[in-house]
C-alpha cells in the first residue's frame, strides 16, 4: 500500500516551503558563480590565445604590430639616423646600426624605436674627411644579428664590419668602389647595453655574414672574382678561405650585385658576373657555381630563388634550400611582403595574370581572372595584393583554389598603394590624392574586404610603409622616412 500524504489548506506544505527557501537560493548563487567563472575563464583563456597568435604574428618578417585609426607620428628621424632606421637591425624592441657623424666617425648605436631615444652607443671608427663629404652611404660598414650558438641564448648579440672601403653610385645603378678597402675589423657588441664583447682584425672586405660561431668576410677581386675569409667570430681565429674562378666578363670596377650572405648553416658568395656559389659551415663547396639573372631571398631568409633565362624572355626560377634538392618552378616568383606560411607548396609567379604552382613539380594550380601586381601579403591562407582592372582595387584570392574571396576600391589610377597588415586588419597606405594635403591610411577586414577605417598621414606626411616591423612615412614621390608612425 502506497502512503500518502495530505497537505490541510498548504499549511504544512508552506512551512517546509519557508524552512527550504534559503537552501534553494544558496544552491542558485553557486551555480551562478560556477556559470560566472567558467564564462570569465573561458574569455581569458580565448584572450590569452588571442594575444598568443598576435605575438607569434608580430614576429613574422614584414608583420606590423597593431594599428589603430588613432595613428601619430610617435618619433621624427633625424637626418645621421636614416641610415640606422634603414640598414639596422631590431633586436627586442630596438633598432641597431651605424651612425656616420658630420665629422665621418662611425658609432653603432640603439634607438628605441618606439621613442626614437637613444639607449646606448659605442664608437667604431675614428673621424674620416672622406667620409664626412660623401655621407654615410658612401660606407659599407654595417651590422648583422648574431644568431644563437646554443639554444636558449637569451644574450642578443650584433656583429658589427667596420671597413675603410667606400663605394660610389653611378648611373644606371653601377656600383664601383672608390676607396679599396686597406683594413677590417668584426666588432661584436652586447645589444642589450652597447657593451663590446670582441674586437678582431679580419681581412679587407666589403661584405660580411654571420653564422652560429663564425663571421665570413668577402671581397672582389679586380678581376671580379670573388675573395672570401671566415674565422670564429669572438677569437678572430682564421678558419677558411675561399676563391671563386675568374669571371668570364671582367666588370671593369662595377661591384653591383656583390656579397656574402648566410643561409641557415651555410654561405652564399654572390658574385660580381652574377655567379652564385654555397658553401659550407667548414668551407666546403656545397653547391656549384651558378650563373643567374636575378637573385632574390625570401623574408625569413630560409632559401635563394635563382631566377635565369629571363632575359630570353623564358624565365625559370631554382629554389635553393640548404639541405634539400633544388626545385625549379616556370617563371619568375612574385616577393610575399608578409608570409605566415599558411600555403606551404604553393609558389606563386608573377605576370599580368598571377599564377600558382605547385612547389614541387611546377605545375600550374590556378590564375587570376584579373590583372595583378605584387608584393603580396599571404594571410591564413589567402592571398592578398593590388589589381589593374580597377582604379585602386584590392583583392583578394584563395591560395588554394584561385578564387576570388573579395575585391574593394581603395583609390585612384595616380594613387601609390602600398599593401600592409598587423595580422588582424589589412593596412593601405596611400599616396595623396590631386590636391590632398596628405596621404592616408585605411584598415580592411581581412576576411571580407569591409573598409573599418581610413585616417590622412599626420602632419601632413606623403606616404607610409614598412620597414621590418616598423610602420614609417615620408614625403614626395620617393620619400625617405621622416618618421615612425604607431597608435599610443
Amino acid at each position: 500500500m502506497q502512503q500518502v500524504e495530505v497537505v490541510d489548506d498548504g499549511h504544512p506544505a508552506a512551512a517546509a516551503d519557508e524552512a527550504q527557501g534559503p537552501g534553494r537560493v544558496r544552491r542558485w548563487w553557486v551555480v551562478l558563480l560556477v556559470v560566472a567563472l567558467v564564462l570569465v575563464g573561458a574569455q581569458l583563456a580565448l584572450a590569452a590565445r588571442d594575444r598568443s597568435s598576435s605575438t607569434r604574428f608580430a614576429q613574422l618578417p614584414g608583420a606590423l604590430p597593431p594599428v589603430e585609426a588613432d595613428v601619430r607620428v610617435l618619433w621624427r628621424v633625424d637626418g645621421a639616423d636614416t641610415e640606422v632606421l634603414t640598414e639596422g637591425v631590431e633586436v627586442d624592441g630596438d633598432v641597431v646600426g651605424v651612425r656616420t657623424g658630420p665629422d665621418g666617425a662611425q658609432s653603432v648605436v640603439a634607438l628605441d624605436l618606439r621613442t626614437g631615444d637613444e639607449r646606448w652607443s659605442a664608437p667604431l671608427a675614428d673621424p674620416d674627411t672622406v667620409l664626412a663629404q660623401r655621407g654615410a652611404r658612401a660606407s659599407v660598414t654595417s651590422c648583422l644579428p648574431v644568431p644563437d650558438a646554443q639554444p636558449g641564448s637569451t644574450e642578443p648579440r650584433v656583429a658589427c664590419l667596420v671597413s675603410d672601403a667606400l663605394l660610389a653610385i653611378g648611373i644606371r645603378g653601377r656600383l664601383t668602389v672608390t676607396r679599396p678597402p686597406t683594413t677590417s675589423r668584426v666588432v661584436v657588441v652586447d645589444a642589450a647595453d652597447g657593451r663590446v664583447v670582441a674586437d678582431r682584425t679580419a681581412p679587407p672586405a666589403i661584405a660580411f655574414a654571420v653564422l652560429p660561431g663564425l663571421v665570413a668576410v668577402g671581397v672582389p677581386g679586380h678581376d671580379g672574382h670573388a675573395e672570401v675569409a671566415a674565422q670564429d667570430l669572438l677569437t678572430g681565429e682564421v678558419l677558411w678561405q675561399h676563391s671563386s674562378p675568374r669571371p668570364a666578363l671582367d666588370p671593369v670596377g662595377d661591384v653591383s650585385g656583390f656579397g656574402v650572405l648566410a643561409l641557415g648553416d651555410q654561405v652564399a658568395v654572390l658574385e660580381v658576373g652574377s655567379h652564385v656559389t654555397l658553401l659550407g659551415a667548414d668551407g666546403t663547396v656545397t653547391r656549384e657555381r651558378q650563373r643567374y639573372d636575378r637573385l632574390s631571398r625570401d623574408e625569413a631568409d630560409t632559401r635563394l630563388e635563382v631566377l635565369s633565362g629571363y632575359l630570353a624572355f623564358r624565365p625559370v626560377t631554382t629554389i635553393v634550400r640548404p639541405g634539400e634538392s633544388d626545385v625549379t618552378i616556370p617563371g619568375r616568383l612574385v616577393h610575399r611582403a608578409v608570409d605566415d606560411g599558411s600555403l606551404p607548396g604553393v609558389e606563386l609567379i608573377e605576370g599580368s595574370r598571377m599564377q600558382a604552382r605547385d612547389g614541387t613539380t611546377g605545375d600550374r594550380l590556378w590564375q587570376t581572372d584579373r590583372h595583378t601586381s605584387g608584393p603580396v601579403l599571404v594571410v591564413d591562407g589567402l592571398v592578398y595584393c593590388t589589381s589593374g582592372d580597377a582604379p585602386g582595387e584590392l583583392v583578394a584570392y584563395d591560395g588554394r583554389t584561385g578564387a576570388l574571396v573579395w575585391s574593394a576600391s581603395v583609390g585612384s589610377y595616380d594613387q601609390l598603394a602600398r599593401l600592409m597588415t598587423d595580422g588582424r586588419v589589412l593596412l593601405v597606405g596611400l599616396t595623396p590624392e590631386e590636391d590632398a594635403p596628405a596621404g592616408s591610411l585605411v584598415a580592411f577586414s581581412l576576411t571580407d574586404g569591409e573598409r573599418l577605417w581610413r585616417v590622412p598621414l599626420p602632419d601632413g606626411l606623403d606616404a607610409a610603409w614598412t620597414l621590418g616591423h616598423v610602420l614609417v612615412a615620408g614625403e614626395g614621390g620617393d620619400p625617405t622616412p621622416t618618421a615612425v608612425l604607431g597608435s599610443p
